[in-house]
């Protein structure tokens, strides 16, 4: 197995996990990610313990220039997403391909699912199916909202979804929203906002999102049952 397919497969940055420094101490994820940006370490996981992972600190033995590089931009990407936890998502006021209107009001009180991507990003394009299942397995579910940024136009964006079922909302031109304003570095990257407008959780892989969500589906059915 390779360094890469390893560290893709089973050191998630992402998640909620355990950090042990090189003498095996337990460390904050900020102090961990800083640690991995400097590209002297690298992180595997050695165990599960109470459902979490646990992430160690090792000296990076390989001198491979995309390996270093590699293990900074993760960690580098990761510190950004995780600063965004915790705070506001910045303000919007948005009109999808079917001219619906989204804003901070508009969607306050619900659970606000993001993508942001664009036509020519293949992974994407790659995930569609994956995200149309999320969607149809949350149909039943009127608090939340799977709603997609696009840096491309709405003609663009029409035409190209006339051959690619997509299920999210689609709203065009966001590419300043996306980058300016929200400060994001990879594609696709995806967002879980609660009902408070405030950003839950930042990742690059669907998969690392959905436990959140089903955290704050769980969080609202409680709310309600009050």
């Amino acid at each position: 197995m390779t360094w890469y397919t390893y560290t893709y497969y089973n050191v998630r940055l992402s998640e909620d996990f355990i950090g042990l420094d090189l003498d095996s101490t337990k460390i904050d994820k900020t102090s961990f990610l800083n640690k991995l940006n400097n590209g002297k370490l690298a992180a595997y996981k050695i165990k599960i313990l109470n459902g979490q992972p646990v992430f160690k600190l090792y000296k990076l033995n390989s001198k491979d220039e995309s390996i270093i590089a590699t293990i900074k931009q993760l960690a580098s990407a990761e510190m950004e997403y995780y600063k965004m936890e915790g705070h506001e998502i910045p303000k919007y006021n948005f009109k999808d391909l079917n001219n619906q209107t989204y804003s901070n009001t508009s969607t306050k009180g619900k659970i606000l699912v993001l993508k942001c991507w664009f036509i020519r990003c293949v992974a994407c394009v790659k995930e569609f199916p994956e995200l149309n299942t999320l969607v149809t397995e949350n149909k039943d579910r009127k608090d939340i909202l799977f709603v997609s940024l696009a840096m491309d136009t709405k003609e663009e964006l029409v035409n190209f979804l006339k051959t690619k079922e997509f299920k999210y909302e689609v709203i065009p031109n966001t590419k300043s929203f996306m980058l300016d304003e929200m400060h994001i570095t990879g594609f696709p990257t995806h967002l879980l906002i609660n009902t408070e407008g405030k950003i839950i959780k930042v990742t690059e892989r669907i998969e690392d999102l959905i436990p959140y969500l089903d955290k704050e589906k769980a969080k609202e059915l409680k709310v309600k049952n009050v």
